[in-house]
């Protein structure tokens, strides 16, 4: 988690403890160990107790495949990828994800649904949540064009070798220059804020599934496995592996720091951790 998400954070949790900057009691020591301070006395996550909704339309990625950055400990914590998602609104990032590495084998991964293989339906087909914000005034006469985003690369296969993706691109006219407007930042993850909360905000599976955050959906970044774009990215993905699974769906997604495999980006070291909060899909077969 960059710096200043972690301040926001920090600032958030301190609130929501109401012991920050005290005596030092329970509260701080519980919120020092929850964002990996190893000073603080051992501390079990809420991310270990936590389980994803089930039942009715909405199914959460929730078998953790593979995380070789995973410590178990705050933010390093991959369990809190794979418990469920939990978003905070149009201008605030989620407390339950796990941070991935800028660099190397620790900037992925990968995630199942219990076995089971996520099945090609009508539109989005599955959604791929991170901790975005909104950035600037707090309210409806904000223009929702700047977000603190960190952008991720998303995958999707069946062995955990060969990958399709959906070609992401960057668009801003400079593209040696970062940009927080989200409209440059096609096919990728990471970038649009999220209302849909299983515990606060479950919303129906209609909301879940309309990631217009703006307009009352449930935020997140949405994949189609019919876009036009799907299969032109991606290790080892070729024409027979794209129709399996545009015909008979994937079994694993993988999420990675964008940068990891688009090194050109103008990704700079305050954009390039993110944060995952979790995986919807739409139809799941057993």
């Amino acid at each position: 988690m960059n710096t200043f998400k972690f301040m926001v954070f920090y600032i958030s949790l301190c609130l929501i403890l109401s012991n920050c900057g005290g005596s030092g009691g329970g509260d701080e020591a519980a919120a020092l160990a929850l964002l990996g301070n190893s000073s603080a006395p051992a501390y079990s996550s809420p991310c270990d107790s936590l389980v994803p909704e089930t039942g009715r339309g909405v199914f959460v990625a929730d078998q953790l495949i593979s995380a070789p950055g995973n410590t178990g400990i705050g933010y390093k914590n991959a369990n809190c990828a794979a418990d469920g998602v939990r978003g905070q609104g149009e201008f605030n990032g989620s407390l339950d994800v796990y941070t991935l590495a800028a660099t190397g084998s620790g900037a992925s991964i990968i995630l199942g649904w219990s076995g089971g293989k996520v099945q090609p339906s009508t539109g989005i087909d599955f959604i791929v949540y991170e901790n975005p914000f909104f950035v600037g005034v707090q309210n409806s006469s904000n223009p929702f064009n700047a977000v603190f985003l960190e952008p991720l690369i998303v995958e999707v296969g069946n062995d955990q070798t060969n990958w399709c993706g959906w070609n992401p691109a960057y668009t801003n006219s400079d593209p040696y220059t970062f940009s927080n407007n989200p409209t440059y930042w096609n096919r990728f993850a990471g970038i649009t804020p999220v209302a849909y909360n299983q515990d606060s905000n479950p919303m129906t599976v209609a909301e879940v599934f309309d990631t217009d955050i703006v307009n009352g959906g449930g935020g997140g970044d949405g994949f189609d496995l019919s876009d036009a774009n799907f299969g032109d990215s991606g290790s080892g993905c070729d024409s027979t592996l794209k129709s399996n699974i545009q015909t008979n769906g994937f079994t694993y997604i993988k999420i990675s720091a964008a940068k990891t495999i688009l090194s050109s980006l103008p990704i700079d070291s305050a954009h390039a951790n993110p944060d995952i909060d979790g995986v919807a899909a739409k139809s799941v077969s057993p």
